[in-house]
């Protein structure tokens, strides 16, 4: 896995595998190493209604996880309350995506932040638009992008359709990992990564099981069961950073 110069984009190769949750361990783990890190949602949908105004479920996620507070309108410019592909919940609430918008606060983030969290909505197929795929969004960013793929029968298939689809991009990938449970003899999660390794040459680099709040705090889960987590921040410490206090390593 290569070293990031300014940040990673968190994708998946489906809704609801769990990006959000890997982007609250990795920022997690950035601020423990007192990297100056921040956490940025292009675009949300589903979001709640509050006085108004429409909140991110997955920034406020984060922001619980992370002990951390963020402009809204900064760190998730563009929000649907839908729960729909942003190209639909779009169009239903008369509101297009927003590129401009979009790439100003990413711009702004990232002279703000040495390492950037950027985590993307569904898979890199998802349209923010009729011409405008998430995988253009990736592009235009320029940075790597950090796969999570469900541990179980079938992420052969979706996980190596999204590496290929990054790969025909030139997007440069970090690696792939799992994320959620499996079962303890289950052949598929023991064996698929292994597979998509060595058919597409794109690094495995671990497994993050199921976490449970009450049973550990979010440091105890990073440094014992998702020990993947450190090893992807490490990435980030281990090159020329700028820590919390501004001083060069």
């Amino acid at each position: 896995m290569k070293q990031f110069e300014k940040g990673v984009f968190i994708t998946a190769t489906d809704t609801e595998v769990g990006k959000t949750f890997v982007s609250a361990l990795l920022l997690k783990a950035l601020l423990k190493q007192n990297i100056k890190a921040g956490y940025f949602k292009p675009v949300a949908s589903g979001c709640q209604a509050e006085k108004g105004f429409l909140v991110s479920e997955d920034l406020l996620y984060v922001e619980k996880f992370t002990g951390i507070k963020m402009e809204h309108d900064l760190h998730c410019p563009v929000r649907y309350q839908k729960p729909l592909a942003p190209v639909i919940a779009a169009e239903l609430e008369k509101k297009p995506v927003n590129l401009v918008k979009i790439k100003k606060a990413f711009e702004l983030l990232k002279q703000e932040y040495f390492a950037l969290i950027v985590e993307g909505i569904g898979g890199v197929m998802v349209p923010l638009s009729n011409n405008y795929l998430v995988l253009d969004l990736i592009a235009e960013f320029k940075l790597p992008a950090l796969i999570v793929s469900r541990p179980s029968l079938g992420t052969i298939n979706h996980t190596m359709l999204t590496i290929s689809v990054l790969k025909n991009r030139g997007i440069p990938i970090a690696g792939f990992l799992t994320n959620g449970y499996k079962e303890e003899n289950d052949e598929a999660a023991a064996t698929s990564p292994q597979i998509i390794t060595a058919l597409s040459q794109v690094p495995y680099l671990g497994h993050i099981p199921m976490y449970n709040p009450k049973e550990e705090t979010p440091e105890e889960f990073i440094e014992k069961k998702a020990v993947v987590i450190n090893k992807i921040a490490g990435n980030f410490s281990n090159s020329k950073s700028i820590k919390q206090n501004g001083d060069n390593l």
